[in-house]
């Protein structure tokens, strides 16, 4: 008897769960909307061209649309192109292996081993940190 009240008692919740979240829409550009009220009329009045399917159709029409709009595609196909477009920045890193690299870092183990008892840190993420700063 009480197996059967905890197992109604959880369907329920789960299916409130699932009606509570609702629906999940995409967000849709000024440039899909308009092509994608222009594909949808082309299909009801069966005026498609043969063999050409929605990304072919999509991919002229945004180019299009832009053209036309001074190139507001979408968003994400702006964030996307201008991190493409972008140089990535990196820091500059020497990689040089040199015997001073070495005894510095012995000098650096041998700060943390005291910082280590001062401070009370501990594990890799504290000793990364430390070694970072005193390299």
């Amino acid at each position: 008897m009480k197996i059967r009240f905890v197992s109604a008692t959880f369907m329920a919740t789960i299916s409130l769960a699932t009606f509570a979240v609702g629906p999940v829409f995409p967000a849709t550009s000024p440039a899909m909307q308009a092509c994608s009220k222009q594909w949808s009329d082309m299909n009801k009045a069966n005026k498609v061209p043969e063999g050409e399917k929605w990304p072919e159709f999509w991919s002229q029409c945004s180019k299009d649309y832009a053209a036309k709009h001074g190139g507001d595609t979408s968003a994400g196909e702006a964030a996307s192109t201008e991190k493409a477009t972008k140089p990535k920045k990196t820091a500059a890193v020497s990689e040089d292996d040199s015997a001073s690299s070495a005894q510095q870092k012995k000098d650096c183990d041998a700060k943390w081993d005291a910082n280590k008892t001062k401070t009370g840190a501990h594990g890799w993420h504290d000793y990364f940190q430390f070694m970072a700063k005193c390299m």
